[in-house]
């Protein structure tokens, strides 16, 4: 891959009701050329896993989608949002307009894993809070603890690639690794299928928006909310890995052309941490 360099300019993000997250230095992210090793197109710098638990019904909830929108200014490609939406404000209620469903069972599982109460809430990087107990982190803290993430180095390169077949409604994702490091634990491989861009109501600070435009919105979890075995105890510096996966679109009726696809990389249960993700539009094809 080519040298990444990204100067993020210095910023205080806005100051919302519930607070403000002040990101401390440093406030510049600068990939160097890694010369030890042969250039193969791969992301070999660190991304940040955002799972935003959300809702139609959640009130406050449009409050930690732009505080997202704001916090991509800063941070770039380098950190990857899926929204899920779960829990009690995510279910839908035709008699006060709310029809749209974006429940699944996964989400649905690790809004119940993570413990999440409160909301807008996140998950970063399925990280416990400062070596405690809880994964869950609060809005005003999302900056801080993405940068806090980003310092810390991955030992995955990752590249990946979706293609939708519109003919036979099928989605097809394949995926480059290599271990850039040794790794001296066990890893699982998932990914998501996110429709973005979904205009649907949402209730926005007490007020019945019936044009909200949802953002990064979780399908599907084809390979479950953890993934499935990758490396199965330990693996040395170089190892490569390639993966190809299909999954049916056909009784689905999402937009192909607003189709994202999210791959991470994560240590499996009781773990749970994300050590490497990233998020690639599908392309459509016709045969």
């Amino acid at each position: 891959m080519n040298t990444f360099a990204g100067i993020v300019t210095a910023l205080i993000l806005g100051c919302f009701a519930v607070g403000c997250d002040v990101i401390t230095p440093p406030y510049t992210k600068t990939i160097q050329r890694d010369t030890t090793a042969t250039d193969t197109g791969m992301v070999r710098y660190r991304k940040v896993l955002v799972e935003e638990f959300t809702g139609a019904q959640c009130t406050n909830c449009p409050l930690g989608h732009r505080k997202l929108a704001d916090l991509a200014a800063v941070f770039g490609d380098s950190m990857v949002v899926v929204s899920i939406h779960a829990g009690e404000f995510a279910r839908p209620d035709s008699r006060k307009g709310y029809t749209a469903d974006f429940r699944t069972p996964e989400g649905e599982e690790l809004n119940s894993r993570f413990r999440v109460f409160a909301y807008p809430a996140a998950v970063i990087d399925r990280t416990k809070i400062g070596g405690g107990t809880s994964y869950v982190v609060g809005v005003q803290n999302w900056g801080s603890a993405i940068a806090s993430e980003l310092r810390t180095p991955t030992p995955i390169a990752i590249e990946a690639s979706a293609f939708c077949d519109t003919t036979r409604g099928e989605l097809s994702v394949s995926v480059k690794l290599q271990c850039i490091a040794d790794v001296p634990y066990p890893l699982n491989v998932g990914y998501y299928v996110l429709e973005d861009s979904i205009v649907a109501p949402q209730l926005d600070n007490g007020v019945f928006i019936s044009d909200y435009v949802h953002r990064h919105v979780l399908r599907a979890a084809p390979l479950g909310a953890y993934g499935q075995t990758l490396i199965a105890s330990t693996a040395t510096s170089g190892t490569s890995f390639e993966r190809s996966y299909t999954y049916d679109l056909s009784s689905t009726d999402w937009n192909r052309r607003r189709l994202e696809v999210v791959v991470f990389i994560a240590r499996p249960e009781p773990d749970y941490t994300i050590v490497q993700c990233t998020k690639t539009h599908v392309a459509i094809t016709s045969k």
